[in-house]
């Protein structure tokens, strides 16, 4: 597995933003690794964010990491691809989640039948996954009576695969297709856990 340097929320939001390009962001994040100062200011010293933009955008990361119950909510994040499992757990960690992350199908079915705080609230779900693939898994998840009703979150490369999980009649609370804003990851986590919490519907057998 490739080692991929943390992120972190702020420098997703700046990407998202187009404030800073991502070779500039490399940068900081080395330069982050050497020094030990702020991303934020190291951004602004190497002329490649200018103090109000910082500032705004401190503001709106300091709003998604007020997400209401966020913080010990536990997300599992399943995706083959490490770079972007990477990327999605600092988006989510960032903003006060818990975080788990599964490369493959077997890992993720041991996370999602797990007992007490190892269970997931939600699962960030990749269709794209080797071996029988996401959706695979997602139908096995509808299938078993511990899982049928938790929340799953499709986020994937391929925006065709909406259709066969229509086809098949698979029930989601959302799809995602790549890439996707960090504060739209953020704002649909919360919509869906939220949904979750609301008087218990059924989806079917």
């Amino acid at each position: 597995m490739n080692e991929h340097p943390s992120r972190s929320l702020l420098g997703q939001l700046l990407l998202d933003d187009g404030l800073i390009a991502p070779a500039q962001l490399a940068e900081a994040l080395k330069r982050q690794t050497e020094s030990q100062a702020p991303l934020g200011r190291i951004l602004v010293d190497m002329g490649a964010l200018s103090p109000r933009q910082l500032e705004a955008t401190l503001r709106r990361q300091a709003r998604l990491r007020g997400t209401p119950g966020a913080v010990g909510r536990f997300i599992l994040v399943v995706d083959d691809d490490p770079e972007v499992s990477a990327v999605v757990r600092d988006i989510l960690v960032g903003a006060g989640y818990r975080v788990g992350v599964a490369d493959n199908e077997t890992e993720a079915v041991g996370r999602a039948l797990a007992s007490d705080e190892a269970r997931p609230a939600l699962i960030m779900l990749d269709l794209g996954l080797p071996g029988p693939g996401g959706i695979e898994l997602l139908a096995w998840l509808r299938e078993q009576e511990h899982t049928r009703e938790l929340p799953v979150v499709v986020l994937t490369g391929n925006p065709d695969l909406e259709h066969e999980i229509q086809q098949r009649q698979l029930h989601i609370n959302r799809f995602l297709a790549k890439p996707v804003a960090a504060s739209r990851i953020i704002e649909v986590v919360e919509t869906v856990l939220a949904e979750a919490s609301a008087p218990v519907r059924s989806w079917g057998g």
